[in-house]
């Protein structure tokens, strides 16, 4: 991955792509970050503008844009900007709003996918999907919730409901839940107090549909997070794709530095590896100091937190038979604010000008300060000899 970086008068723009042999740009990713607090109106500009002048250096089309994650500071009062800000766009694509207010104090931060062999986008509803010159569907479903959420929900009744969404509409695709799902996200306003009725509505899902230690999982980020409905106690995102062999799924473990998610009672994968087209990529799960055990390490220290879940990440990378330089993006979760000035020095260190993202969110246990989920991309062609390459 190529990464650099760009400052304009408002934001700080980080980015890594791919290029492909006559040095185009097959999969590009980004973050915009704003340098300064403003009304929302104005914070949206900043990143818009911002996101402008990146799209013309790079000569990025409206058609290629994939997908969008934008990262909140107070949901119910952004939406609307947010909402404009979307119908503006020249092209569709997948957008994931959370309610995690960004570490440096502005309203609002953004990553962003952009990938270039799109032929053609769909949208149903909360599900975007769009297919590919590698005859690979992409199907997104965004920020599911109970529709009929209200003060007497619970997190466990939500999750099912919102599964069973899902499930249900995968199987317009002619999929599932446990084959083309790659990855999820669950977001929990009240983490501390929900994520219990999540992880028990999940795990008996997946037993339901054959998911378990014996087969696999789906890798998951399971964090603190707003939808902007101060009634729903979960919303989820997934990610599925169609298209494509199971043999070339491939779920990773790295036993010598993480145990197994069933070891404390919870089902997801640490890692999926899966060959798309000419490209593998890699996503890796929340993943936090955690040791082979399924034991909290160093609580109470976020600088050796933060070292040790990096540790945990690299071992994971090297498990997929990925590098540190083919990471595309972080997202750095914090429990407490204060603590980035610990940690952003670290993850310098650890990859310099990589797209990141920081964000207040508290993790599933309250002994973690820090939850990280990353993602790597790399070539499945077979690099040239230096005979070849003369």
């Amino acid at each position: 991955m190529e990464r650099g970086f760009l400052i304009t008068a408002e934001a700080e723009i980080k980015y890594s792509l791919y290029r492909d042999s006559h040095c185009n740009w097959l999969q590009f990713y980004y973050t915009i970050t704003p340098k300064h607090p403003e009304p929302i109106k104005e914070q949206i500009r900043t990143i818009e503008l911002a996101e402008r002048e990146l799209y013309d250096k790079f000569d990025i089309k409206a058609q290629t844009v994939a997908w969008k994650r934008i990262f909140s500071s107070d949901l119910i009062n952004h939406y609307d900007e947010i909402r404009e800000y979307k119908k503006r766009q020249a092209s569709d694509f997948f957008i994931s709003v959370t309610e995690q207010p960004p570490i440096s104090n502005v309203k609002v931060s953004l990553l962003g996918f952009c990938l270039n062999n799109i032929t053609d986008k769909f949208r149903d509803g909360a599900f975007f999907y769009f297919d590919t010159t590698s005859g690979i569907r992409h199907i997104f479903a965004e920020h599911l919730i109970d529709p009929d959420a209200d003060e007497h929900s619970n997190s466990e009744k939500q999750t099912t409901i919102i599964f069973d969404i899902l499930k249900k509409k995968l199987a317009d695709f002619n999929t599932s839940i446990e084959d083309g799902v790659l990855r999820t996200w669950l977001y929990a306003p009240h983490i501390d107090a929900d994520y219990p009725g999540i992880v028990k509505a999940r795990k008996e899902l997946f037993e339901a549909i054959g998911l378990n230690q014996d087969t696999h999982y789906i890798a998951s980020t399971g964090i603190q997070g707003g939808s902007g409905n101060r009634f729903a106690r979960v919303f989820m995102d997934a990610y599925a794709v169609t298209g494509i062999k199971k043999g070339l799924i491939h779920y990773i473990q790295a036993l010598e530095h993480l145990s197994p998610t069933h070891v404390y009672g919870v089902t997801f994968e640490r890692a999926t590896a899966v060959e798309l087209g000419k490209t593998n990529f890699l996503f890796i799960s929340g993943t936090a100091s955690i040791d082979q055990e399924g034991e909290v390490v160093y609580p109470g220290d976020i600088a050796k937190q933060t070292e040790h879940t990096l540790k945990n990440i690299t071992a994971l990378v090297h498990a997929a038979e990925f590098t540190e330089t083919d990471l595309s993006h972080l997202i750095i979760y914090l429990r407490d604010p204060a603590d980035y000035t610990f940690v952003k020095p670290l993850i310098d260190i650890f990859a310099l000008n990589l797209p990141a993202i920081y964000v207040k969110a508290c993790v599933c246990r309250p002994g973690w300060l820090i939850e990280i989920e990353a993602a790597a991309a790399k070539s499945l062609l077979p690099k040239k000899s230096e005979h070849e390459s003369r």
